[in-house]
C-alpha cells in the first residue's frame, strides 16, 4: 500500500498501527516479521533536506593544546585549505581538518507532503528520518516562541498544522543493531511533540470545562 499517488509506502501492522515510510530508500523491518518498503531512490532524492553549511578550521600548531580556529565562509567551504593558508600563511605546514555544522532546513516540498499526510485519519505514524524530525522539531519550536510573542492568529493557525504533524513523527528505535530490525510497538519522538501533546489535551479539558 502507498499514499499519496504511490509516493510513500504504507503498512498497517498486526496490531493495527498504520505506518508510513517518508523518505527512506531504504525498507523497514518489524521484530513481528512484518515489512514497510522502501521508497524511490526518486522520492527520496527529492524529499532531501536543504542543507546550510558552515565550518570551522582546526589548524593544530604545536600540540593538541596549541590550536588555532578559523571560521570559514559559505562560499570558501569547498576551497578551505587555500582560504586558511591566504590568511595565515605560516601554518602551511600544520596539521589541519574542517569541522563542518550543517543546519538542515526543511523544504516546501516536505512541508506540503508531510502535512497532507499527517491530515489522513488512517495514518498513526510517519516514520521520518531522525535529521528530517530534528529540522521539523526546531522550526516548530521557533514558531511556538514566535506566536507566544505576537500572537497573531494566523500564525497560530500556521503552527498548529506544524505541531499536529509533529505529533505523528516518529523515528525507527532499533531492536538489533546488527539486523536493523526494528521495534514495532517502540519509537522514538521527540520533546516538542510531547510539549505540543501535553497542550493539546489540556486545551481540550478546558473547552470540555473538565
Amino acid at each position: 500500500m502507498t499514499v499519496l499517488n504511490g509516493k510513500y509506502p504504507l503498512i498497517k501492522l498486526e496490531s493495527g498501527i498504520t505506518v508510513v515510510n517518508f523518505g527512506s530508500p531504504h525498507s523497514y523491518t518489524f521484530d513481528t516479521d512484518e515489512v514497510l518498503d522502501a521508497c524511490s531512490n526518486d522520492v527520496a532524492k527529492t524529499m532531501m533536506l536543504d542543507k546550510n553549511h558552515s565550518g570551522i578550521a582546526n589548524v593544530i600548531i604545536d600540540t593538541a593544546d596549541s590550536r588555532l580556529n578559523v571560521a570559514i565562509p559559505k562560499d570558501k567551504i569547498e576551497h578551505w585549505q587555500g582560504y586558511v593558508l591566504q590568511n595565515h600563511p605560516a601554518y602551511d605546514s600544520c596539521k589541519m581538518w574542517l569541522d563542518v555544522f550543517i543546519n538542515y532546513q526543511i523544504s516546501s516540498e516536505i512541508e506540503d507532503d508531510i502535512v497532507r499526510i499527517a491530515e489522513m485519519d488512517i495514518v498513526n505514524i510517519i516514520l521520518v528520518p531522525y535529521p528530517v524530525m530534528n529540522a521539523w522539531e526546531y522550526e516548530t519550536k521557533l514558531q511556538r516562541e514566535i506566536v507566544d510573542q505576537l500572537g497573531n492568529d494566523a500564525l497560530v493557525k500556521f503552527t498548529d498544522v506544524w505541531q499536529f504533524a509533529l505529533l505523528k513523527m516518529r523515528t525507527c528505535h532499533l531492536k538489533d543493531r546488527v539486523t536493523k530490525i526494528i521495534y514495532s510497538d517502540r519509537f522514538c519522538s521527540s520533546s516538542e511533540a510531547l510539549q505540543s501533546e501535553i497542550e493539546r489535551k489540556t486545551l481540550t479539558l478546558v473547552r470540555n470545562g473538565d
